[in-house]
Formats: C-alpha cells, sequence, structure tokens
C-alpha cells in the first residue's frame, strides 16, 4: 500500500485476514507460503531513527507495545500519525486501527490492542 493511501481500519484488517487465512472468497496467500513472507528478512539497526528494526518481506516484524511473543510473530506496517495494522500467525489475530488525529507515538494502538488480546485471552 502507498503511503498515504485511504483505507478503513476494517479493510487493512481485512486484508491482514486473508494473508494468514480463509476470508469467505478471498485468499491472499498459500498456507505454506506465509512463513517465508512474514518471517525475518533482515533485521539491525535502523539507520535514520537508531532503534532496532526487524523487517519480513515488505512488513515490519513488530508490534507496538509488546515485549514477547508478539514481537517476534506479528507482521504489520505502521501508518503517519500513530496508525498500525498487523497480522499475527500465531494468534490468528489481523487489528487495524486508522486515526484521523495524528500522534508522535503508537499509544493508541498500544492500549486498544492490549484490549483485544485480554478480551481474547492473548495476552
Amino acid at each position: 500500500m502507498p503511503a498515504g493511501g485511504k483505507t478503513s481500519a476494517r479493510a487493512v484488517a481485512r486484508m491482514y485476514a486473508a494473508l494468514l487465512g480463509d476470508v469467505p472468497g478471498v485468499r491472499l496467500i498459500a498456507p505454506e507460503r506465509l512463513p517465508e513472507v512474514t518471517g525475518v528478512a533482515a533485521s539491525g539497526t535502523d539507520q535514520v531513527f537508531g532503534n532496532p528494526s526487524s523487517w519480513a518481506l515488505g512488513y515490519a516484524v513488530w508490534l507496538p507495545g509488546a515485549t514477547s511473543g508478539a514481537a517476534t510473530t506479528a507482521f504489520g506496517m505502521a501508518g503517519a500519525g500513530g496508525s498500525y495494522a498487523y497480522g499475527d500467525p500465531a494468534t490468528g489475530i489481523a487489528f487495524a486501527l486508522t486515526k484521523n488525529r495524528l500522534t508522535p507515538d503508537f499509544a493508541a494502538v498500544e492500549e486498544i490492542n492490549g484490549i483485544v488480546l485480554d478480551a481474547l485471552g492473548k495476552r
């Protein structure tokens, strides 16, 4: 998705769900290919921001606020102003949060994703 894409959180979460498995009528990738696409392909220090960074094939391998577990299995992409979307093969969760009030952090993602994880008993 190009930078500055305009879409709903529901649509982005549905895309991640279709990467993880069958969404009625749609499966974007064969199950045996998912580990290839979502596994760490490169990691090191981000040369712009200076933070540790891991990347799969086109996706960040990172989850805001996660310290273990999903931090290494979730694949997704951050958006401008604190939006984030991801899929996690370990839990089967597809999540997206888009924002219309931009902030320089992922506090809203961490809070709402925590509520989702707690409700599903995945944290």
